[in-house]
């Protein structure tokens, strides 16, 4: 696969399909803060918690920043299976226990017309953080919709899993709507689990006040912290693994990544393969960008130093 052009400012026209979720909720601030991604919406799925939480956490989270960004209520559960969360991660309320004010005035419509209209309107991709219900829905009714549009998804693992022992969670979640998109004709870029826990804050890399002292940065911070205390136990230390904001980056420079081209499929059965990505021999049909290395040292460093500027200059 070429490398696919932006709009002629340099800047991306991107849409976010995400379920925050703690490293959700610093993979948005990450892309609000960086110039070159224009996040024209976001649309929410059922993942990391359930729909009403996780849309919640989102009209929260955009409502603090400031910004003026439409937001869409989407797939309540995977198209098929029974649903899956990661309440024992991320907390009952998805973000941790971290406090972000209830701010009125930030309203949510239907995840598929928002989506459907930025695509009508021109995207340059649509990064996924979550399940792909939402996107894979969309797909199979209007693929014509979605095959200039390239998706970029934090997800997948042809290593060991978080979820089961072959399967990391997005994939977990719904693997029929992974299917469907290997087979649609859809533009996928894969940044999977085996790459983005290479991508590790640890404690001691952190000044004391991380993001500053504004109530964004406060929150960041605690959000960090909390990420950071939710991945000791699978660690044996407090790591902030960052990976949906490596999904965000990879959009921001594709070089941050090295990619090889992979036939892929996903084991949709209810068993304890659920999940599971299968390497097949390349061919035209299912070929997808699959990340297998990271610049590790770059991708830190870009993600502090963006958070902290945008924190500094938030509410």
């Amino acid at each position: 696969m070429t490398e696919r052009s932006v709009g002629p400012s340099g800047v991306q026209r991107v849409h976010i399909d995400t379920d925050p979720g703690l490293d959700d909720l610093l993979a948005l601030a990450l892309a609000f803060a960086s110039p070159e991604l224009d996040v024209v919406g976001i649309t929410t799925v059922a993942g990391n918690a359930p729909l009403d939480v996780v849309t919640d956490n989102t009209r929260r989270f955009v409502a603090l920043s400031g910004l003026d960004v439409e937001i869409g209520r989407g797939a309540e559960g995977p198209i098929s299976l029974h649903a899956a969360a990661a309440s024992d991660f991320h907390g009952k309320d998805g973000r941790g226990g971290v406090q972000i004010p209830a701010i009125d005035g930030h309203s949510v419509g239907p995840a598929r017309e928002l989506l459907r209209r930025n695509l009508i309107h021109g995207l340059d991709r649509i990064v996924a953080l979550g399940p792909l219900t939402n996107i894979a829905l969309l797909a199979r009714d209007e693929p014509e919709l979605l095959r200039r549009t390239e998706v970029v998804w934090m997800g997948g693992s042809l290593g060991c899993g978080n979820v089961t022992a072959v399967a990391e969670f997005n994939a977990y979640a719904d693997p029929a709507a992974l299917s469907l998109l290997f087979h649609a004709g859809i533009p996928l870029r894969i940044v999977p689990l085996e790459v983005t826990e290479t991508v590790a804050l640890r404690p001691a890399e952190l000044p004391r006040d991380p993001f500053g002292t504004t109530q964004m940065g406060k929150t960041l911070a605690s959000l960090l912290r909390a990420l950071m205390d939710a991945e000791h136990p699978n660690f044996g230390e407090p790591l902030a693994v960052l990976h949906d904001p490596c999904a965000v980056m990879a959009c921001i420079d594709v070089g941050l990544f090295r990619y090889e081209s992979k036939t892929l499929e996903v084991t949709i059965e209810e068993s304890s393969q659920r999940g599971q990505l299968i390497e097949l021999p390349t061919n035209e049909t299912a070929t997808v960008r699959y990340a297998v290395e990271a610049r590790v040292a770059d991708l830190k460093q870009m993600f502090l130093d963006r958070i902290s500027a945008w924190a500094a200059e938030g509410p």
